[in-house]
């Protein structure tokens, strides 16, 4: 099997079409989602930062969470120098705390009252030998004010920080009061490096590369889940509405689209509906119109020749009948050009009938005509096709053409609607009546549901016009069998004389 043409006659229908639409429009929402909130979660860290609320929360979460545990250390004389490192490593965050980036670069440092460097964290964060030495704030940008401020008392927060630009550093310092808060024992200070736009497009791109293959995944199987169902009920929608017109188009305007639905698709169901219903309308119009106009025809014809032939005969009879008993010598010749207009006007009629006869009875009877024809149709509808006869004798000119035709619409029906393999035609004439019946092993129907269409009341007014019965049963997936009985009076010897 050819893998490429299978999939691309797969997907180029309409319900793959949609599901395919579904899945990527989730794809993509849920992408642009994760976007969308991973770009307003770093809005909202710069809006923390840049407004002052997320430095000042800093302090404030230092001075209320430290404080008591540095003030043992700081309260010693001299200060407790390895109690504080010791304490400054335990205590300082790991990678991706609070939302920052914490490398080697940052750092935390405690300052005692008089300014002298006590520890940092990491120990080589400063020169070594600093530490036990006067903190000179110039060496570590952005430092001296804030610190200058801490050690001064300051309770504003805004004086306790400062963003270095462009190094992008946040710089902190949290003064360390003791019980009573009435001395300055100290001052916290930590670095923090700010995210720059570049670590966050790297984040970005690392945190897409981990999350496609399963969001994609997931969201295409969902997706598809969901996009599968909701085209399969369109597109079952669409397929009414195909069988539907299709059956239009071969004149069946029996079928309908069943469609209650009140969007636009089920709106349009309906004006279809409607427009079947009126082009059934129409043809039966024409249909009666044309009958109309067959009928103004014939009595044309009539008027224009057999009825002036008839005047002529009947003129030339007046003068045999003035001279036949005086002159019968001289009325020979008027009842010779009677006869001979009579003779005319036979043919005149005889013309006119033959008009009216299918083209398949010239020249035949109804047996051989369905034989023919149920060859023509089998090889045209590739559907076998059996004509059994029982008792065959010539029968009357009407009820040959009423048999003919309700047999054609019959096979006609069989051809566009019952997917049959086979079918048969049983055709007796027994007594004065003339049996007709066609089966099919097609699929069938259910009668409760049907209704009938033009064809199908075409069929009924057709042996009803004779006094006939049509009969219809059917089983869903056992095929149909169709059954007419026209009646007719006593055969004359031969068809010549329903001609002349």
């Amino acid at each position: 099997m050819d893998i490429h043409a299978f999939l691309s006659n797969r997907f180029r229908q309409l319900r793959w079409k949609l599901t395919l639409s579904y899945t990527s429009v989730t794809v993509a929402t849920l992408l642009a989602m994760e976007l969308v909130l991973y770009g307003m979660w770093i809005g909202g860290l710069a809006y923390l930062i840049n407004s002052g609320i997320l430095p000042a929360q800093l302090i404030e979460s230092t001075v209320v969470d430290y404080a008591w545990e540095l003030q043992p250390y700081l309260t010693a004389s001299p200060p407790d120098y390895a109690g504080v490192a010791n304490w400054l490593d335990r205590i300082r965050p790991g990678p991706g705390s609070i939302g920052f980036n914490i490398d080697e670069t940052d750092g935390l440092l405690v300052v005692g009252h008089d300014g002298l460097l006590l520890a940092t964290s990491p120990s080589d964060f400063v020169a070594s030998g600093a530490i036990g030495q006067p903190l000179d704030p110039r060496t570590i940008p952005g430092l001296a004010e804030p610190l200058r401020a801490a050690l001064a008392g300051e309770a504003d927060p805004e004086r306790l920080y400062t963003i270095v630009r462009p190094d992008n550093q946040l710089v902190i310092a949290a003064p360390i009061w003791d019980d009573g808060h009435e001395h300055v024992l100290g001052a916290m200070v930590g670095l923090v490096a700010l995210p720059t736009a570049m670590s966050r497009l790297r984040e970005l791109v690392q945190i897409l590369g981990l999350s496609l293959l399963p969001l994609t995944f997931i969201a295409g199987l969902i997706g598809t889940l969901f996009g599968s169902l909701a085209a399969r009920g369109l597109v079952r929608r669409f397929n009414r509405l195909a069988t539907a017109t299709l059956a239009w188009s071969q004149g069946d305007f029996a079928v309908f689209v069943d469609d209650p639905t009140g969007d636009e698709l089920g709106q349009l169901a309906q004006r279809l509906n409607h427009m079947a219903h009126q082009l059934e309308q129409l043809l039966d119009t024409r249909r009666e119109l044309a009958i109309v106009e067959e009928r103004n025809r014939l009595a044309r014809d009539l008027h224009d020749s057999v009825k002036q032939q008839a005047f002529a005969a009947a003129a030339q009879l007046s003068v045999v009948k003035a001279l036949i008993e005086r002159d019968p010598k001289e009325a020979k010749p008027h009842v010779q050009e009677a006869e001979r207009l009579i003779y005319e006007l036979r043919q005149e009629l005889t013309h006119l009938i033959q008009e009216l006869r299918p083209a398949a009875l010239q020249g035949k009877g109804l047996a051989p005509a369905l034989r023919e024809y149920a060859t023509d149709w089998s090889r045209q509808s590739g559907i076998a096709l059996e004509v059994r006869v029982q008792g065959e004798r010539s029968l009357p000119l009407d009820v040959e053409q009423a048999a003919f035709r309700i047999v054609q619409e019959a096979l006609a029906n069989v051809a566009r609607h019952s997917q049959a393999r086979s079918a048969e035609i049983d055709l007796a004439y027994t007594g004065l009546d003339v049996t007709c019946t066609i089966r099919d092993d097609g699929i069938g129907f259910d009668p409760g549901r049907a209704r009938d269409g033009f064809g199908l009341r075409s069929m009924r007014e057709r042996a009803g016009a004779l006094g006939g019965t049509l009969e219809v049963g059917s089983v869903a997936g056992e095929g149909t069998r169709l059954s007419f009985t026209v009646s007719f009076g006593e055969p004359p010897a031969s068809e010549e004389a329903y001609l002349e």
